[in-house]
């Protein structure tokens, strides 16, 4: 069930000089979110900016009652909500979206995150470990950035107790490159096959490469796909993705459009083509 009323905040960290991390009071997103779902929130009770904006949801704790949101600070949007303090009130949609689809067999579990791909997949790794769904040795998390001083979570990842590597394009911490190479070197060593479950969500052009990387290995990969979202509810058409049905049914081959907000934001890795 979708909620729509006014929150409020609990806390605001600034994680590094754009990077924050935002803590809602809501009782009833706390309850009903899922890996993958999102919050549609509106910054100002002006005009400017007009839009909503929409976020992954990165943490929940039931007992408190809270969720929260990683953002980093990139226009107007963002810059005023991080100026929020503690204790203000903000309009909040939520949870919307889709989730990740997670299975209870004994798998192989491979998160692929870039920069701020972190937010949903951390919320999913959480969940997975916490819900004793997937045997924690059996998760592997991927986590690239550009240098070492953007990395966030890092903690978080060491007490969940999942096999972390990370992957900096300067090569100022662990691996060096991007961490679509990464996912390539280490794809036989981690068991990535048509047994494993594959998560991944970061830049657009590094969503791109995992999508052609499944199609080529005929991989099970998740996407979560970000952009901007400007009703967030499938009535605006503004947030399409080509997709490919890959089936056998008649319609299968036959390229359409889905609204990320309302059919995803998680879609099939071999199903959408993405510039």
């Amino acid at each position: 069930m979708v909620f729509q009323k006014k929150v409020k905040l609990i806390s605001s960290e600034k994680l590094t000089s754009d990077l924050f991390r935002l803590r809602f009071f809501c009782p009833e997103v706390a309850k009903g979110a899922k890996p993958g779902n999102f919050a549609h929130i509106r910054i100002s009770q002006n005009t400017t900016p007009l839009l909503r904006r929409a976020f992954s949801i990165f943490d929940v704790d039931l007992k408190k009652k809270t969720f929260d949101i990683l953002f980093k600070v990139v226009g107007l949007g963002t810059k005023i909500l991080s100026e929020k303090k503690k204790g203000e009130s903000l309009d909040v949609l939520g949870p919307l979206g889709n989730s990740f689809l997670i299975s209870s067999k004994e798998q192989n579990l491979v998160l692929v995150a870039g920069g701020m791909g972190i937010a949903p997949l951390m919320f999913l790794a959480s969940y997975l470990v916490k819900s004793e769904k997937i045997k924690r040795e059996k998760i592997s998390f991927l986590y690239g950035e550009k240098t070492k001083n953007n990395f966030v979570c890092l903690g978080q990842l060491k007490k969940l107790g999942v096999k972390t590597v990370l992957t900096t394009e300067d090569g100022t911490k662990g691996f060096k490159g991007k961490v679509t190479d990464l996912f390539l070197k280490r794809r036989i060593k981690l068991g990535i096959g048509k047994n494993c479950f594959i998560y991944s969500c970061g830049p657009q052009k590094m969503m791109k490469k995992m999508s052609e990387l499944s199609k080529k290995y005929d991989l099970f990969c998740q996407l979560s796909l970000e952009t901007h979202m400007p009703c967030g509810l499938g009535a605006c058409f503004g947030c399409v993705v080509k997709y490919i049905k890959n089936d056998t049914t008649p319609l299968a081959g036959q390229a359409t459009y889905k609204r990320i907000c309302v059919d995803g934001p998680i879609f099939d890795a071999r199903e959408v083509e993405l510039d």
